[in-house]
């Protein structure tokens, strides 16, 4: 009898460890597993890899003490290694300021959202003060100049410009690298329209220098922040707690300021699957 209860005993015991080392499974990923934490500012800024590590610094040793985790800050220019590593899940943790390639890591490869900025993000068509183009209906046939083909900003040209029954692909379109300089071909009447986005320096100034805005997409996803499945939903969940709480403070503010985002807020897959379904298909376009 006694040698019976010593084995219930030792059965019992054994399940309560397995059920807490399956608890702290869940409260944390696996111990030694490298968890990345990708910024990717895109075409709206002109940053290189150190200015980038540096000004995300502060902003990483935030998310890490809400993961309890450490993070490895790596900062990713090329889209094309953006996309591949979003599709073999290589990133814990991305912040982009364009959100359609995060948008179809949501929807197709088991990215979690966490936050997107609190501030709208609108693609904007825009031209110096004295054009006499009006609307996005006066852009067929003239010079138009935009971000980089396929880019985020180019992928909302391109469908407010079908919308409008506007095939990009046959419009005399040029593409540049940054949206600055984007801006000054714009001053130096190289192009007759121009494509940037509202929460870049060249869309916050343009019309503050005088220029005009013809066109205005619906509100899009802003600087979004996404996590894989490496994280565990609790931690996704605290950590979007935290980020949404960060303008609460002063040194929150200051955090915030640094990486150029006013505040984050809530956000659903809903946003981002919408945002894909309007875009469309990724066509292949031929500049002309």
């Amino acid at each position: 009898m006694a040698g019976l209860r010593r084995t219930c005993i030792r059965l019992l015991c054994a399940a309560a460890l397995s059920v807490s080392a399956s608890a702290l499974a869940q409260k944390s990923p696996p111990r030694g597993e490298q968890l990345i934490f990708a910024i990717n500012e895109g075409g709206s800024g002109n940053l290189d890899a150190t200015e980038i590590l540096l000004r995300y610094e502060e902003f990483v040793k935030i998310a890490e003490k809400a993961l309890g985790a450490r993070l490895t800050l790596v900062a990713v220019r090329d889209i094309q290694v953006l996309q591949r590593s979003l599709e073999t899940s290589a990133y814990a943790l991305v912040l982009s300021r364009p959100a359609d390639m995060l948008a179809q890591a949501v929807r197709d490869y088991g990215y979690s959202p966490v936050a997107v900025s609190r501030e709208p993000a609108y693609c904007l068509f825009i031209v110096p003060k004295d054009s006499p183009l009006q609307s996005i209906a006066d852009v067929h046939g003239k010079r138009i100049v935009t971000p980089d083909r396929y880019a985020y900003m180019w992928r909302i040209a391109f469908a407010m410009l079908r919308d409008n029954r506007i095939a990009m692909g046959k419009e005399n379109v040029r593409s540049m690298r940054d949206q600055a300089a984007i801006a000054w071909s714009m001053e130096n009447s190289f192009f007759d329209v121009g494509i940037v986005a509202s929460f870049s320096p060249a869309g916050r100034t343009w019309e503050k220098k005088g220029g005009r805005v013809i066109a205005t997409s619906p509100e899009v996803p802003n600087t979004p922040v996404i996590a894989s499945k490496k994280i565990p939903a609790a931690q996704v969940a605290r950590l979007s707690e935290t980020l949404i709480a960060l303008d609460s403070t002063e040194e929150g503010k200051a955090v915030l300021k640094r990486i150029n985002v006013a505040a984050f807020k809530p956000t659903s897959p809903k946003v981002f699957v919408d945002l894909l379904n309007w875009l469309g298909p990724l066509e292949i376009v031929k500049e002309q």
